[in-house]
């Protein structure tokens, strides 16, 4: 069992109405190690003399750009050397689970915000006190809506067999405690502000994969003897955030974290113990409704 207290930082994307996709990125670790990685996020910044990074604010100036490559190239790194881990989850809100008259896209990401804390928590073994660290949210009571929930959770179900018990076998409890909980203001905190840029960078995989698949089909091809350029009808606010993911995804592969842009067109991971996990929530069952307003 870890003494050091362990924390997790979130931002997300997407959770409105108006969009299709919503995620939600974790970024968490030891505390020393966050506030380390924090530290050099912050020196980030202030060599490309930037103040806050936000994806859905992107643009195709160099420094933002650079600023933007630098925190992936961090992060990422920090991540290969099992010193934090990133988990993503990610919502069709066109599936059978959330395509319903009245649905409650507030009380539906706190769910998934159920989900996805239990997943990152459950992946650090032996870890049971927590701090918790989110982007400012006004619609959301973190400590009665999601916390309050996760203490009641036991992390770890697995069965151990022991002859010298009843029954030969030992059920394993491990409950989480939250030490803290307090909401952040993303510009004070650049570590908020790498869980954004994952959220944002997973969504738009999501959201326009098909399209950024024909823009780096076309990019590779430019310096063919013959280049035949397939149409696609790209703007320049979306080039450059396919510039960002093209960077994104290479880093990925060069740390070996094992993210795949896959035949569907998106971001997904297939084997959380590389130390990134991205996670589309698909329905339980039938009985697995997004929650409707009241």
């Amino acid at each position: 069992m870890s003494n050091e207290n362990y924390q997790l930082f979130s931002d997300e994307s997407g959770y409105g109405s108006e969009h299709r996709f919503g995620t939600i990125a974790i970024v968490s670790g030891k505390k020393s190690n966050c506030r380390t990685l924090n530290s050099e996020l912050q020196r980030c910044l202030d060599k490309n003399k930037k103040e806050e990074l936000k994806f859905s604010n992107l643009s195709g100036t160099s420094s933002t750009k650079k600023a933007i490559k630098d925190f992936y190239r961090l992060g990422l790194e920090y991540c290969s050397q099992g010193k934090i881990k990133i988990h993503v989850i990610v919502w069709d809100k066109h599936d059978k689970r959330h395509d319903i008259l009245g649905r409650d896209d507030i009380e539906n990401m706190k769910r998934m915000y159920y989900h996805i804390i239990k997943r990152a928590m459950s992946d650090w073994s032996s870890v049971e006190s927590w701090e918790f660290f989110p982007d400012e949210f006004s619609a959301i009571n973190w400590k009665n809506d999601i916390v309050k929930y996760l203490e009641r959770t036991n992390l770890d179900k697995k069965k151990n067999v022991n002859p010298d018990t009843l029954f030969g076998v030992i059920y394993n409890f491990r409950f989480p405690e939250f030490e803290k909980c307090l909401e952040l203001e993303s510009h004070k905190y650049p570590i908020v502000q790498f869980a954004d840029l994952i959220a944002g960078v997973t969504c738009l995989s999501y959201k326009s994969g098909e399209k950024f698949n024909i823009w780096l089909s076309n990019e590779n091809n430019k310096n063919s003897l013959f280049p035949e350029p397939i149409p696609c009808d790209v703007s320049k606010k979306e080039e450059h955030k396919f510039e960002i993911m093209k960077f994104f995804h290479e880093t990925c592969s060069q740390f070996k974290l094992g993210v795949n842009f896959s035949k569907d067109k998106c971001f997904k991971t297939f084997n959380s113990k590389t130390g990134i996990s991205i996670w589309l929530y698909e329905p339980q069952g039938d009985y697995d409704k997004a929650p409707t307003k009241k």
